[in-house]
């Protein structure tokens, strides 16, 4: 459909047609704002203002070549008037219309012949006899006069005026249309006509005094455009270069390496252009001169090299630094850009093309060529620690600063982020197309007034009717005309423009002859014998009228199109369209512009073979097909980016660290331009494409960064943050200066750069480091294991699965314990509940495989002090499944916790806040309705899951209250949820319950205080010992792996590997003795050597890796224990 208006409009709009206005300075200063109260011009004006157009078309003619020049319409040629009104008169049964025959039966009456003969007899004796004898000889009765009414209003329509054949407007100005042969794009052939106009009306000026004349059309204000477009660029640019300039000075203080930048982009320019060439054999070039802004981002990748280089000043080194970076951010915004090929617009698809060509062409001379240009100045290994060395300018030591630990700034961002938000879903297109075109103030004026004149401040609407050739287009529009006459009459159309009956059908000629023939049927005789005798009276000749009684008398048929040529030629060469197997019909629909979208609508409703549109509706369709188009480009290229990323930065993880910030960049851009009502417009739209990309590679190099410090524990953020401001102050500079343009155009694509740039920069240096310190960071330190999305996903599973099922049992308790009475049996149902729940949870931990030992057999039916070692939160729930019957002494925090301190009270579980002995009266009170109590004899979670310290309180409760003590063993709880961090972890649990400690157990001192060591030491050696059985290399074999994980997927897929190949070196870990030294190498990236030191904690292990980039990564594990080094050799 859009296809179709457009097909049309190209057709029906004036866009390549400049309008002439003539003033006389005596005619303008008589004119009034009301219409009624303007004096007719005199005959002096009319005569002046006639004869300087006549002038202008005069020079026009002789000294304006035809290929410039279509036609001139400024008056009415009387000859050709006459013609067209013969044909015609000649031809009436053709033309004559239902109201025409209703109105002949009263030009039929005898005395309306009678008086019609004597005013055909006085304009025939008049001077102008001789030029309208034949239209009367035809038409005596004046049959066709409505059809004259009609030919005069259908050739200067109501907004104008005839005097002395000439065409003035309602404000009395003479007018002249010039239909250009040149189309208003091709500003360059314009700008020599419009020139030579200027200069034809400078002279008809001067020859005419007091005449002056304003020229207004598409062709003007096109070449006002490209004239404001140069002056606008060339001046931004100038600015632009000279402060990139200074930049690239600034940063790289050398010529030579500046001119290696331009090289490099100017090479993937012209392969661009080669290929394109190649593949689609033209080049469009809109496309090009759009994707220029592409070297903004093609700039990119010599200015990474060149910043690496010049920390690591040799290119072997850049290359093994930065290729991975530069390829992965080259193919996700080439990706990007390639979906732009989806848009039915082959401009678009050129562009697409033209700009990942570009990119691509670009990347492959700084991979190739760039290196051999540059020499490695580098003659030692140890300088390869360049990039770690502090960069002393000022822009180095700003971009250095670690943003993301800013909490203010961090704070700000997240709540502009949702401030943006709201504003984003209403971003807006500008449909008004007048609004990104240049005019001077001067060309406002003229566009206005010939506005307010030609459509009277009515909204002109376009109807076209469509066929497959000219017989068929002319049929249906003769289908649809009575729909919009009954508009018309309803007065939903004010008038209706077009060819009307003027250029009938075979079928309509048909018709029209039928009621020719069924008029003249009852009225010939009658006619003929009344004119003949009314004729003689007056003292016309016998036969004068001859003609018209051949006319009446002749048996008329439907004849070919082409009979009605004079008509076509003159009146209806506007309305209709012929073109290879298509033909239009145009109708003018004068409406009020209030309901022009509805009467749209409607009119789009009457059949396919019509369609209704106007100026604006081909916007608003182009708008909403544009942005429809680059909403899917949108989806499509995020698509495109994030499924790559996964693919290239093998972790999902990774991946949304690099593509978070783009999609919040994107709606801060949104939110920014409708709080500052910066509207998106056909050419500012793809520029923010342009931005997406050009965030894609920041938010790339700076989680490859990242990745490089976090495995290499050497810095290259600073050396990347620094290559990205450059290039984000190129791109700035280059587009902002754009800014002090006054083309509205040039200027929204300042705006948006301005707001797009600042967006994707702050989100790049803010975000990616945030969140990958957040994934591998914890106080400070690296987290022995990063947080992975699927660990993350389980905690927040379970701690939602915590917080219902705190809440379901603290309301269960909340409806046992507040209605009725409290009974021990209530107690004991409570109590079995939190049981079978806590059982519950510890077999069903996500990723988490529980074994449960029970050495002694012990049933925990005689009450007892239940001790356990204490690593985790989990530790409570591995008790709370051993028996329902347990009170568990607590501190003053979990007693209070607005989570679970009801249901915690409602269990009875005491705090020991006041001394534990003062609790042995209420505690005794629970030993005696067979509960045992529980404590942590350590008081605190260890840390490193060792056996501390154990404080006197259990074993003094013990003593005084004469119970036996029950030891259990719980292993892994710290290695799944350890204490410094609330994640959960892949991994096992082991409890284990010991026999238990009498009072009299002669294995430990009686007295509480060298009880508790004694015990403390038991738990020592039998936590080794257990430790010592389940700590093997398949239990660590997932830290291990999580310790290689953020450092590239080769890493990862190769200790993976290694792994499963070696079955986690289960037999070579066996072989090696539990103490000692030893030296091993070839341990891949150290995950042999990890795994084994992690094994035996008591093997002193040196390993042997030559590689400094596999030693630096292996050192560098987080998990890496004390017994296990890293040397280059020994």
């Amino acid at each position: 459909e859009n296809e179709r208006i457009n097909n049309a409009y190209q057709y029906v709009a004036s866009s390549n047609t400049i309008t002439v206005y003539c003033n006389l300075e005596d005619v303008a200063a008589s004119r009034s704002g009301d219409e009624s109260l303007r004096p007719e011009p005199s005959e002096a004006a009319i005569t002046v203002q006639a004869a300087a157009m006549d002038a202008l078309a005069e020079r026009l003619r002789a000294r304006t070549d035809s290929s410039y020049i279509k036609s001139l319409f400024y008056r009415i040629d009387p000859a050709e008037m006459l013609a067209v009104s013969s044909f015609i008169i000649n031809n009436m049964p053709y033309f004559l219309g239902e109201d025409d025959y209703d109105r002949m039966d009263t030009l039929l009456t005898r005395e309306a012949i009678a008086r019609q003969l004597l005013v055909d007899k006085n304009v025939l004796t008049s001077s102008a006899g001789m030029i309208v004898r034949n239209n009367f000889l035809y038409d005596p009765l004046q049959m066709t006069g409505g059809l004259m009414r009609k030919l005069q209003n259908f050739r200067i329509g109501d907004q104008f005026r005839l005097y002395d054949d000439h065409l003035f407007n309602e404000e009395n100005q003479a007018v002249m249309f010039i239909d250009c042969a040149v189309p208003a794009s091709e500003t360059g052939r314009n700008a020599v006509f419009l020139d030579s106009l200027q200069s034809f009306i400078a002279e008809t000026e001067k020859e005419f005094e007091g005449v002056t004349f304003e020229t207004f059309g598409a062709a003007e204000i096109g070449l006002t455009n490209s004239r404001q477009i140069q002056q606008d660029t060339v001046f931004s640019m100038t600015l632009a270069v000279i402060v990139m300039f200074v930049l690239l000075i600034y940063s790289f203080r050398s010529g030579r390496k500046i001119l290696l930048v331009f090289m490099a982009v100017l090479f993937g320019g012209l392969f661009a252009l080669a290929m394109l060439n190649i593949i689609s054999g033209d080049v469009s070039i809109i496309a090009v001169g759009i994707s220029s802004i592409m070297f903004g981002i093609a700039i990119n990748y010599p200015l990474h090299f060149m910043e690496h280089y010049n920390h690591v000043p040799d290119s072997r080194l850049v290359m093994k630094d930065i290729i991975e970076p530069l390829t992965i951010g080259n193919i996700t915004t080439v990706g990007a850009f390639l979906s732009l090929v989806f848009i039915g617009s082959d401009a678009m698809k050129d562009l697409g093309l033209f700009a990942s060509l570009l990119l691509i062409g670009t990347i492959l001379f700084v991979l190739f060529f760039l290196p051999h240009f540059l020499p490695s100045r580098i003659r030692n290994t140890s300088a390869k620690n360049d990039p770690s060395v502090e960069d002393k300018s000022l822009l180095g030591r700003f971009v250095a600063r670690p943003f993301e630990k800013n909490r203010r700034l961090v704070l700000a961002v997240i709540l502009l982020t949702v401030f943006f938000g709201f504003f984003s879903g209403d971003s807006r297109f500008e449909t008004n197309m007048q609004k990104i075109n240049y005019m001077t103030s001067a060309q406002k004026k003229s566009f206005e007034k010939m506005m307010g004149l030609l459509n009277k401040n009515q909204h002109v609407m376009y109807f076209v009717s469509e066929g497959k050739d000219l017989e068929s287009a002319l049929v249906e529009n003769e289908k649809y005309a009575s729909v919009l006459q009954s508009l018309a009459d309803d007065g939903e159309i004010y008038r209706i423009g077009g060819i009307g009956g003027f250029f009938p059908s075979q079928v309509r000629q048909a018709r029209q002859i039928e009621i020719w023939n069924k008029f003249w049927a009852t009225h010939r005789d009658s006619v003929l014998t009344c004119l003949h005798e009314e004729s003689r009276k007056i003292g016309f000749s016998e036969g004068a009228f001859r003609s018209f009684e051949e006319m009446v008398n002749r048996e008329w048929k439907p004849v070919d199109l082409s009979h009605f040529d004079p008509v076509r030629e003159t009146l209806a060469k506007n309305y209709i369209i012929e073109k290879e197997g298509k033909a239009m019909i145009v109708n003018l629909l004068y409406t009020d512009a209030l309901r022009a979208e509805e009467l749209e609508k409607r009119l789009n409703e009457c059949g396919s073979s019509a369609i209704a549109f106007d100026a604006g509706s081909i916007t608003r369709r182009m708008i909403s097909s544009l942005s429809g188009n680059f909403n899917y480009v949108l989806y499509v290229c995020g698509l495109i980016v994030f499924a790559f990323l996964i693919f290239s930065l093998g972790r999902i993880e990774l991946s949304l660290i690099a593509f978070i910030p783009l999609a919040l960049s994107w709606i801060w851009i949104l939110g920014m331009m409708n709080l500052f009502d910066i509207r998106f417009n056909i050419v500012n739209i793809i520029l923010a494409t342009f931005i997406f990309g050009q965030g894609d590679d920041y938010t790339i190099f700076m989680t490859e960064g990242l990745m490089y410090e976090y495995t290499y524990r050497r810095r290259m953020l600073a050396s990347y943050k620094k290559s990205i401001a450059l290039s984000a102050l190129i791109m700035f500079v280059g587009m902002g200066m754009l800014i002090f343009a006054k083309h509205p155009a040039l200027r929204s694509l300042a705006e948006v750069t301005i707001v797009g740039m600042f967006s994707v920069v702050i989100m790049a240096y803010i975000l990616p480091s945030l969140l990958f310190r957040l994934l591998t960071m914890k106080k400070g330190k690296k987290r022995l294991m990063p947080v992975t999305l699927k660990n993350l996903s389980g905690m927040v599973y379970a701690f939602l699965f915590f917080l219902v099922m705190s809440t379901v049992i603290t309301l269960i308790g909340w409806f046992m314990f507040t209605f009725g009475r409290t009974t021990e049996e209530k107690k004991l149902k409570y109590h079995r509940l939190l049981c079978r729940i806590a059982h519950f949870v510890i077999y069903r931990i996500p990723q988490v495989k529980t074994t449960y030992r029970n050495l002694s057999g012990e049933t925990f039916d005689k009450p007892g002090v239940i001790i356990c070692n204490h690593q985790s939160h989990i530790d409570l729930m591995c008790i709370m499944m051993l028996t329902p019957k347990l009170i568990i002494l607590t501190n003053d925090w979990v007693w209070k916790s607005p989570f679970y301190g009801r249901m915690i009270r409602y269990a009875e579980y005491y705090p020991v806040s006041n001394g534990i002995e003062n609790a042995t009266g209420r505690l005794q009170e629970a030993i005696n309705r067979g509960y045992s109590i529980v404590l942590f004899p350590e008081g605190t979670r260890s840390a490193d899951c060792s056996i501390r310290r154990f404080h006197r309180g259990a074993f003094y409760l013990a003593e005084q209250l004469n119970l036996d003590i029950i030891p259990v063993m719980i292993h892994g709880v710290g290695h799944i949820l350890p204490k410094d961090e609330f994640m959960l972890r892949k991994g096992r649990i082991h409890i284990q319950v010991m026999p238990r400690i009498t009072p009299d157990d002669k294995r430990f001192r009686k007295d509480y205080s060298p009880r508790s060591v004694d015990v403390r030491h038991y738990y020592q050696a039998e936590y080794k010992k257990l430790s010592r059985e389940i700590e093997t290399p398949d239990y660590y074999t997932d830290l291990v792996i999580k310790n290689y994980i953020y450092k590239g997927p080769a890493v990862e897929r190769t200790v993976r590997r290694n792994l499963k190949k070696h079955n986690n070196y289960v037999s070579a870990i066996a072989a090696m003795p539990d103490k000692g030294e030893i030296t091993i190498q070839n341990t891949g990236y150290g995950e042999y050597a990890l795994l084994l030191a992690l094994v035996k904690k008591d093997l002193q292990i040196t390993a042997i890796e030559p590689d400094s980039d596999i030693r630096a990564l292996a050192a560098n594990c987080a998990s890496v224990p004390e017994n296990l080094k890293f040397v280059e050799f020994i």
